[in-house]
């Protein structure tokens, strides 16, 4: 696990720069002792959505994936 210090500007934003490729949201969780825990999201095009909705062609695809990896 790495650390940095990332400062906020005038309006308590934080850049995360390069931290933040690939990734189109983040869930934030404060918890007791104030610390911001941030989980990252990479959402889907709603178009796309019906795949992960279908467990058994999510399954296959993930099973076809896997083929293709190893051939």
């Amino acid at each position: 696990m790495s650390e940095l210090i990332l400062r906020p500007d005038a309006k308590g934003k934080i850049n995360l720069g390069d931290l933040a490729k690939n990734v189109s949201s983040y869930r934030v969780t404060k918890n007791t002792t104030g610390e911001l825990i941030l989980t990252p999201f990479a959402e889907i095009p709603l178009s796309d959505k019906w795949i992960f909705d279908d467990k058994e062609k999510l399954e296959q695809f993930k099973k076809q994936m896997r083929h293709n990896e190893a051939a």
